[in-house]
């Protein structure tokens, strides 16, 4: 059997009623912030990753073609070591 408050058996609207009503409301509000935070987080960390693999690959590229590493290095921002590494 489903719980039945007694705003909702005598037809009234209760203050437990109104406070579980504005518990679920917060809940509910809580999930969306959350998601979109975590969204947010998410694309940041993406993009954030995608740049770096680009440029690795740039610097990579850079490296096979002769270019010095420390140009390399002045341009990308990687470490000498790191551009040895790819």
């Amino acid at each position: 059997m489903a719980f039945v408050s007694i705003g909702q058996k005598y037809g009234f609207v209760s203050a437990g009623d109104v406070f579980r009503q504005r518990q679920a409301e917060a809940l509910a509000e809580g999930i969306s912030k959350g998601r979109k935070e975590g969204l947010s987080k998410g694309r940041a960390e993406g993009m954030k990753k995608g740049m770096m693999a680009k440029t690795r690959s740039l610097a990579k590229a850079f490296r096979n073609k002769g270019f010095s590493l420390e140009a390399i290095a002045d341009a990308t921002g990687l470490t000498i070591d790191e551009i040895k590494a790819l």
